[in-house]
Parts: C-alpha cells; sequence; structure tokens
C-alpha cells in the first residue's frame, strides 16, 4: 500500500531547494517550454495531493514521450520531483529487460506538507510561467491532521502580481511571440528543396556543417537574418530592458530570461533547410535534403524508393539515441529539433537484414568499404539552434561511436 505521512519530511532534500528549483524552471528560455513543464509539474504533485493513495499517480517513466518533452528534458524541472520525494525506481514490469532498471521516477513516501509547498512553489511563480495556478486539491482518502489550518491559510488563488511588473512581463513575452511567429512562417513559407541524394562511408564523410554552408552557399536556401531585425530592434530590446529596472519591483529572473530570449531570436537565423543523414549499421550513409517545415513522414516517404527493396521490404525506422527517439512521422524537422542538420539510425523491427541498404545505382556510387587503418571511427554531429522548439540531440548506441568515445558537437556557425 502507498505510503502517506503528514510528519515532516525525512531522508529528503531541504525544503528551501524548492525555490532554488522553481527559479530554474522560469529560466527556461522557451516560453511554451516553460509553461509546459510547469503546468506538468501542477498536474503531477496535485494528483498526488488528490489522490495520495493511488500509486499510479506516484510513478511515471523516464522514458515516456510526453513526460520527456515536457519535464524530463528540463534538469530544473527533474531536480523539483527529486525535492518533492521522488526517487528513480526499476519498472517491475519490465524487469526481463535491462531498460526496466531505474525507468521509473516513484514517489515511495507521499510526504503531504513537503507537496503541499511544493505546490505553493509553484504557483509563486506561475504568472511568471504564463500559466494558472490551480487551487491547492484536498485529500478525501487520508486525514489530515492539519486540513482545516491549511484551507484557512491557502492562497494560491489570491496571489496577487505588482501590475508594473506584469505589464513589462506580457511586453517582453509579447515581442517574444511576435518573434518566433515571425521565424515560423519565414520557414513554413519556404520552396521546395532538391532531394539531393549520395551515399558513402561514415569514416569518409566531410563534416556535416561543411555540407550545410555549401548548401547555403549554392543558393539552394536562404538562412539570413529576418530584415526587421536590424538597429530599431536592437534599439528597441535595450529600451526595453533598461525600462524594467525601474519598473520591476521583486525578483525578476522571469524577466531577465525572455529578454535574453529575444536577444538571441533577434540573431536567430531561419533555417528553411534540413541536411538529413541516415547512418546504417555496416557505416554507409545517406544524405538527403528537405526543407525545415517538411514533416518526418515526407522524410519516410521520399528515403524508402532509395533503400534496397528488402530494407524497404522489412519494418525499417528511422531514430537518434540516446535516449531512442523514432522520427515522428507528424513532427516538422524544425520542431524536432533537427533543422538545419542531423544525423539519424536506420533501424528494424526484428531482425537486422544484411547490407547492401541501398537500391543499386546507389550502391555502385557507394563502393566498396574502406579498409579500417588502425584508428577508430567516430560521429560528428551537428547540433543547431531551431527557433528554440528543440535541439539537436546527442547520437550513439546502436550504429554509433563506440562507448568510449563521445560524439563529437559541433558549434553552430555565428549568425552575427
Amino acid at each position: 500500500m502507498a505510503e502517506v505521512s503528514h510528519s515532516l519530511p525525512v531522508g529528503l532534500p531541504d525544503a528551501g531547494q524548492l525555490g532554488t528549483t522553481t527559479q530554474q524552471l522560469v529560466l527556461i528560455p522557451d516560453l511554451e517550454a516553460r509553461a509546459e513543464a510547469v503546468q506538468t509539474l501542477f498536474k503531477l504533485i496535485d494528483g498526488v495531493l488528490a489522490s495520495p493513495l493511488d500509486e499510479k499517480k506516484r510513478r511515471v517513466k523516464k522514458a515516456n514521450d510526453v513526460f520527456h518533452r515536457k519535464v524530463g528534458r528540463h534538469a530544473a524541472a527533474v531536480d523539483f520531483l527529486r525535492v518533492c520525494g521522488f526517487k528513480d525506481a526499476d519498472d517491475m514490469d519490465n524487469m526481463d529487460d535491462e531498460a526496466g532498471r531505474n525507468a521509473l521516477l516513484s514517489l515511495p513516501i507521499a510526504y503531504m506538507t513537503r507537496l503541499i509547498d511544493a505546490h505553493h512553489s509553484l504557483a509563486m511563480i506561475s504568472a511568471d510561467a504564463g500559466v494558472s495556478a490551480p487551487t491547492l486539491p484536498v485529500s478525501t482518502e487520508v486525514f489530515n491532521p492539519y486540513g482545516q489550518s491549511i484551507q484557512a491559510t491557502e492562497s494560491t488563488s489570491t496571489l496577487k502580481v505588482p501590475a508594473n511588473r506584469l505589464t513589462e512581463a506580457e511586453r517582453v513575452r509579447n515581442q517574444v511571440k511576435k518573434r518566433q511567429q515571425d521565424l515560423q512562417d519565414r520557414v513554413e513559407s519556404a520552396p521546395t528543396v532538391p532531394l539531393r541524394p549520395s551515399v558513402f562511408w561514415l569514416s569518409s564523410g566531410r563534416r556535416l556543417e561543411e555540407v550545410i554552408q555549401e548548401t547555403c552557399d549554392d543558393g539552394l536556401a536562404d538562412v539570413t537574418p529576418l530584415p526587421d531585425v536590424k538597429a530599431a530592434d536592437a534599439e528597441l530590446i535595450r529600451g526595453m530592458m533598461a525600462g524594467a529596472k525601474g519598473a520591476m519591483a521583486g525578483p525578476a529572473n522571469f524577466e531577465s530570461a525572455d529578454k535574453r530570449r529575444l536577444v538571441e531570436l533577434s540573431r536567430t537565423k531561419a533555417h528553411e533547410i534540413c541536411v538529413l543523414r541516415v547512418v546504417c549499421p555496416d557505416k554507409s550513409v545517406l544524405q538527403v535534403t528537405f526543407r525545415a517545415a517538411d514533416k518526418g513522414e515526407v522524410a519516410l516517404a521520399q528515403i524508402g524508393p532509395l533503400l534496397a527493396p528488402h530494407i524497404r521490404a522489412a519494418k525499417w525506422y528511422l531514430y537518434q539515441s540516446p535516449p531512442m527517439r523514432r522520427l515522428d512521422p507528424k513532427e516538422s524537422f524544425v520542431k524536432a529539433g533537427l533543422a538545419p542538420g542531423a544525423s539519424m539510425y536506420l533501424g528494424f523491427e526484428g531482425d537486422k537484414p544484411a547490407a547492401p541498404y541501398f537500391e543499386a545505382t546507389l550502391t555502385q556510387q557507394l563502393g566498396p568499404a574502406p579498409v579500417p587503418q588502425g584508428g577508430v571511427e567516430s560521429v560528428t554531429s551537428f547540433s543547431g539552434e531551431a527557433m528554440g522548439w528543440g535541439s539537436g540531440k546527442k547520437l550513439g548506441a546502436e550504429g554509433g561511436p563506440p562507448p568510449s568515445l563521445p560524439a563529437v558537437q559541433a558549434t553552430p556557425a555565428s549568425s552575427t
């Protein structure tokens, strides 16, 4: 049975760390990601407060796609849950698989006072995160000796933010939203680009960022900043930052985060292309080019004919790892953080087919596999900013570099 306690927490981090982790939450630069993280944390904490005996409310799979996107990818959000009492735990339903070990975040003891403090900590930064704080839930499952005093002092729904602070915060936030929308419109209106398929062996390929730059130099895509991001915008940003110093009262971490984001967006390039590299199990590589606004289903449909017949007949997919993430057919390259370029792996359901992996013409262009020269191959991945909606993912696992050698992380070229 799930354990519930109204006593002071034992064995948990100091309660003061609730404030530290929540302040880190408001520093998440992307507005949408910040709001999603805070809203999800509210749901997790309030779910336990409302039904502390429900064990399903007290555990979450780390590898769950929704959890990873909204909470798991943010260190501050995970740290917040740990301060609340969540700990790493094995998934007993999947212990036949090594992936079941430490696969969960679980709350072994629901310390109600700590969870109530956590709710209030989130409520204090809810306005900064652009979300509304829900009312503190009250459980009818267990007796709470402090229930009446908690209700008497419950102030979540009456928290007030100074009007001048809120006005300035909304002003900055609206500027960030406008800039993000301008970048999104630029990317989505980009014309189609030729597929330009090419193949090579991993050990003989050029750096991905060099290929991206060459693609831009060839005029295939325009990645210049938006035309209105000039001196006027810089002056606007400086004025807003200066004005906030006199207008703000109290902590301004979220203001600093939003304004830094606005400055970053003023320098951000609108990546209209995505150079995609597909690494096969034998270290052969297929390189193709798409619009950054194209969805995964477009890539799967156009890559399919470039594969050998027996590969097309198998149940294949594209993925990155770790953590293991398949290419989402309904998500665009830019939203997935793959623009302006990324490497993915060719995976299979069931047994892995043998080479060759490409259709006959491409296989002829590939030529024989290179003979190792006593060195160790490595993968060079590319991580580029994609309008703040995602980031390149670290590569590894099947088909990637040996565990003893980390993948090289390339730095995107400056846009200034």
